[in-house]
């Protein structure tokens, strides 16, 4: 089978994703996809072997994903931030840096993020970050501050973090770990842009004019639904779920022989 038919039936099996994944609450009865706008779809994609952050409890994750170089993560942040609050309490948010792999300043942004977090500063040093990461006064250098460790650790100092305290928690297993997570989560995902959301490793959504927190209200609410069809017990959804997430690796594995092929 050739590289260009593989890579079609990968494709075909993100909306495969979207519309088998939902769990079935009786023999017949299914969820129907979230009834999207094209806008809407245009800056949405069902993530094809869905896996949360966390799984530790059975609320909805809501991943909100930045970096402290993007000026679109910066000027929504605070809007970002009463949607957050607005939040049912079946809905649990978290934030995570966007790790992508390749994109040096994302990678420093990402692991700064998480020294301030584990250090217990991150949230009152958020816009301070944006502001010198983004260096607002040198729009030409936008996104290119706090790139290296000791500019790193010299603005830590300015939020009231010690030296010393900063050193620790920068190769510390606490954050070295999470940042590995993230990574893994973010790859698996497929996120690549920001600022975006994960809707409980199931759906991403990247930001754009229109409506972004309706968007994510929307898949919040179709989860909701999905989950609770599942409550109410169909184990041939998950069945459904699983095969669809074994034939994708199947096809993983032929589009990267075929690569290698081509490659001879």
């Amino acid at each position: 089978m050739t590289r260009p038919l593989l890579t079609g039936l990968f494709a075909a099996l993100l909306a495969l994703a979207l519309s088998a994944g939902p769990a079935m609450a009786q023999p017949g009865q299914t969820l129907t996809p979230p009834d999207l706008t094209p806008e809407e779809l245009a800056n949405f994609k069902a993530v094809l072997r869905p896996a949360r952050f966390d799984d530790t409890d059975d609320k909805i994750e809501l991943a909100v994903v930045f970096w402290y170089g993007c000026g679109a993560c910066r000027e929504s942040d605070s809007t970002t931030a009463l949607f957050l609050n607005s939040l049912s309490d079946d809905i649990r948010p978290i934030r995570l840096p966007a790790l992508f792999s390749g994109r040096a300043p994302f990678q420093t942004h990402g692991r700064l993020y998480l020294v301030l977090d584990e250090l217990g500063v991150e949230g009152q040093a958020r816009k301070a970050a944006f502001d010198t990461a983004q260096q607002v006064n040198n729009p030409n250098r936008r996104g290119y501050g706090l790139t290296t460790k000791e500019s790193q650790a010299t603005f830590a100092v300015s939020q009231g973090v010690s030296r010393a305290a900063f050193d620790a928690a920068y190769d510390s297993t606490a954050v070295t770990g999470r940042e590995a997570r993230v990574k893994a989560f973010l790859d698996n995902s497929g996120i690549d842009a920001v600022p975006g959301m994960i809707i409980n490793g199931r759906y991403v959504i990247t930001f754009y004019q229109g409506n972004y927190y309706q968007l994510a209200e929307k898949l919040i609410n179709h989860e909701r639904a999905r989950l609770a069809q599942a409550k109410a017990g169909a184990p041939e959804a998950g069945k459904a779920e699983a095969e669809a997430a074994g034939v994708a690796d199947a096809l993983e594995g032929a589009i990267e022989g075929a690569d290698a092929d081509d490659g001879k």
